[in-house]
């Protein structure tokens, strides 16, 4: 009973982080945001750097979505959030900071995620809807959580 509680503080924990990066509107200074958009591909890419590391969210609809976000914080939360519906879907996130919490949502035919979390705590949630999809995640840090759901269409 005590491991089903936990899953749920942690899957709750991804839901409030999630509403919290929603909210997020403000870059900080050390921050760089570079993105090409049209209907057949979408580019973006998010660096941030410093001890007031806000949170990303990146949302890409076009054929071939490619998303890049790294932030490096102090010892305080990095959070990082990629959806991404399209033919072809590419996403990488590497993230340092006290805690790091990333969560990707893929649906296309072709889905690939990476994610690198350097922390005391890292939280990762991967989720491909498609008919090939790889993910590869790397967690180091003292409490690591991570869930992946890979559905074929």
């Amino acid at each position: 009973m005590r491991c089903g509680r936990e899953v749920l503080k942690r899957v709750l924990a991804v839901a409030a982080l999630l509403v919290a990066v929603g909210t997020a509107t403000q870059a900080p200074a050390g921050t760089v945001q570079r993105s090409v958009t049209n209907r057949n591909v979408s580019i973006e890419t998010i660096v941030q750097f410093g001890n007031d590391v806000q949170p990303v969210t990146i949302e890409e609809n076009s054929r071939i979505n490619i998303a890049r976000v790294i932030q490096i914080g102090g010892t305080g939360t990095v959070d990082a959030t990629i959806i991404q519906n399209g033919t072809r879907n590419y996403a990488n996130v590497i993230q340092v900071g006290g805690t790091t919490n990333a969560a990707i949502g893929q649906s296309g035919l072709s889905n690939t995620a990476d994610i690198t979390q350097i922390g005391n705590s890292t939280n990762a949630l991967l989720l491909q809807i498609g008919d090939m999809n790889s993910g590869a995640v790397r967690q180091f840090g003292r409490f690591n959580w991570l869930a992946i759901f890979q559905f074929g269409r």
